[in-house]
């Protein structure tokens, strides 16, 4: 790590909107209320270049030119001490991100949550030549990485981990991940935590609610409605749930904003193939091996496939391996509908 990036390190309180109010100072009145407009140093959200223009009664070419303005006043002073130290806390934040971090991400690291701090950070963000945005549309989020940062480089690790990702057809944790890409060409050169940086500005592969990488169009990374939740609730789980459970782990986990109603899930996996009722209100993934139909159906299909006959106690343990239903409930039915052998035993009628 270079000296400008220990320095840094210790220098960790700066308030960026007082440096900005020390650059813009000199400025027409108009010149600095625009520029704390634009970059929503004051009061709201950052305002649009038309949305100034028609405040000011001015074109957005001439909002523009103002902004310009300030930026080269910023590279003129970068070597003075306070903008030194916002350069130095800039390039210190980027290189423990590997030299990358999606925009949001880093003027939440530096200005925290405070909107007015954060907007005096983007504005340096922008000026400073030692720092450059970096968006594919469709391939990245917003980003800002060091200048002369690898873009080729990260275009080649985003497109190893993509084909792990199609090869594996399901999330994987991070561990797992970068287990698969250590044995390829470019695992000796990127380590653990620069994948991660990496991956994290990302916008074809992102993490699932439960920390784990997969492809953006997966409805185990992005699920959209009720059963795509259930699904990668019982995913997780490994194991049948009832309805309401399922629902409350839909909110625990962060992935309704509304609250679930657990009818609403009852409602839509009983319609679903991809779900198995297995109990009362219990269920479980077809992908398992449970197949629909009710206690009768499963023991008949168990009885089909049996070469023999069977004892009680071997078709009960055969029926809850797939349902989760009484003891009781097994032994009427096989009652009701199947033969019953002298020995004891049953077969298909």
């Amino acid at each position: 790590m270079n000296n400008i990036s220990k320095t840094s390190k210790k220098e960790e309180k700066i308030s960026f909107i007082s440096v900005v109010d020390d650059i813009i100072s000199d400025l027409p009145q108009r010149s600095q209320e625009i520029m704390r407009k634009r970059y929503g140093i004051i009061g709201s959200e950052a305002a649009t270049l038309e949305e100034i223009g028609r405040e000011f009664g001015i074109t957005r070419e001439r909002v523009r030119q103002v902004i310009r303005e300030v930026c080269k006043k910023v590279k003129a002073r970068a070597g003075a001490p306070l903008l030194s130290r916002v350069k130095n806390k800039i390039i210190f934040t980027l290189e423990s991100n590997s030299g990358i971090m999606e925009t949001e991400k880093i003027l939440e690291e530096i200005g925290g949550k405070d909107k007015n701090q954060k907007g005096a950070v983007r504005l340096f963000l922008d000026c400073l030549e030692s720092v450059q945005e970096f968006e594919i549309k469709g391939v990245t989020e917003k980003s800002f990485v060091l200048a002369g940062f690898d873009r080729e480089e990260w275009a080649r690790v985003k497109n190893e981990i993509m084909e792990i990702l199609r090869k594996q057809d399901s999330p994987m944790d991070e561990k797992s991940l970068f287990n698969q890409f250590s044995k390829t060409l470019l695992g000796d050169k990127i380590g653990k935590e620069k994948l991660s940086n990496f991956l994290a500005v990302s916008r074809e592969i992102k993490k699932n609610t439960f920390g784990k990488w997969g492809l953006f169009g997966w409805k185990e990374v992005s699920p959209k409605g009720t059963r795509d939740k259930a699904y990668l609730i019982l995913k997780e789980k490994g194991a049948p749930m009832h309805f309401k459970d399922i629902a409350e782990e839909i909110d625990k986990s962060g992935l309704n904003k509304k609250k679930t109603h657990p009818q609403t899930v009852h409602n839509e996996l009983i319609k679903d193939r991809k779900f198995v009722l297995v109990g009362r209100g219990i269920y479980a993934l077809a992908e398992w091996g449970y197949e629909r139909g009710t206690v009768k159906d499963v023991l008949e299909s168990i009885l089909k496939k049996s070469s023999k006959t069977m004892s009680k106690d071997e078709i009960i343990s055969e029926v809850m391996k797939v349902r989760q239903v009484k003891k009781s409930t097994i032994v009427i039915n096989l009652n009701n509908y199947f033969k019953k052998t002298r020995e004891g035993k049953y077969l298909n009628r």
